[in-house]
């Protein structure tokens, strides 16, 4: 059912991509992969959050965005690109109860969706060589809270909540991107590259909560997504129309 889905909303962009567009510029549709880390430059390495005897460090592990995208070209080394992404991070949380020093170690899945728009330059190295820069943004929608939970013990739970108000399933974050490609008329364009991108809101609020019987401890805070991506794209091979199928010719 989910291929099904995929099928409907990338065939015709597939289709459209494959084509000139009113600037006599060819279109491409291509696949992005991204392997996410996180960068303590960018406020998002371990983050802490405590009350009274709880005591949870939050710490961004690895993550990964995947997609199809579109590039629409202005000239031959100007071209705008947009697309539609799944993006996932994960998160490696501890938590303590200090007066007993009672620790748990969980892990926190958050899923969100993006929509990048970048400009993209392109310098021209070699025949086949070029070297891109890319500056943008992305709107980036967060579809439901996460929580995970776990038993050390009998009657101790530990429950981590990533909490993502109503109001604000939608973000946007501001991007910039350097890489290499290689272009191939009969294999398409290869990409290899790199992009740091800041949120500009937090990506949720996590709720770390601890509870023994009717005793209740929590302690929450904004947690920031911000980070670095390793990039891999490639972008299917334009082929131009073969014949016209029905000839042109003089009026009979």
């Amino acid at each position: 059912m989910r291929l099904y889905y995929a099928l409907l909303i990338f065939l015709p962009s597939i289709l459209w991509s494959q084509a000139f567009n009113q600037l006599g510029q060819p279109n491409f549709f291509g696949f992005h992969y991204r392997a996410v880390l996180p960068m303590q430059q960018m406020q998002s390495g371990p983050q802490n959050f405590s009350d009274s005897i709880l005591q949870t460090e939050l710490t961004p592990i690895d993550g990964y965005t995947f997609g199809g995208v579109l590039r629409y070209g202005l000239t031959d080394l100007i071209s705008l690109e947009t697309g539609l992404y799944y993006n996932q991070r994960n998160f490696s949380i501890q938590s303590t109860r200090t007066d007993s020093m009672l620790s748990v170690d969980q892990r926190l899945r958050f899923v969100q969706f993006e929509i990048p728009i970048q400009g993209n330059i392109g310098i021209q190295l070699s025949r086949s060589i070029y070297a891109n820069a890319a500056l943008g943004g992305a709107i980036l929608f967060k579809p439901t809270s996460v929580a995970t939970y776990v038993n050390p013990s009998d009657k101790h739970e530990f429950r981590q909540v990533g909490l993502v108000d109503i109001n604000k399933k939608l973000g946007f974050d501001i991007r910039t991107s350097i890489g290499f490609e290689y272009r191939n008329k009969k294999a398409g364009v290869f990409y290899l590259g790199g992009t740091a991108f800041v949120q500009l809101q937090p990506a949720f609020v996590l709720l770390s909560r601890y509870q023994y019987e009717n005793f209740k401890q929590a302690a929450f805070g904004d947690v920031n997504a911000s980070g670095f991506g390793i990039d891999l794209k490639y972008y299917i091979p334009y082929t131009r129309p073969g014949r016209l199928i029905f000839q042109q010719g003089p009026i009979e």
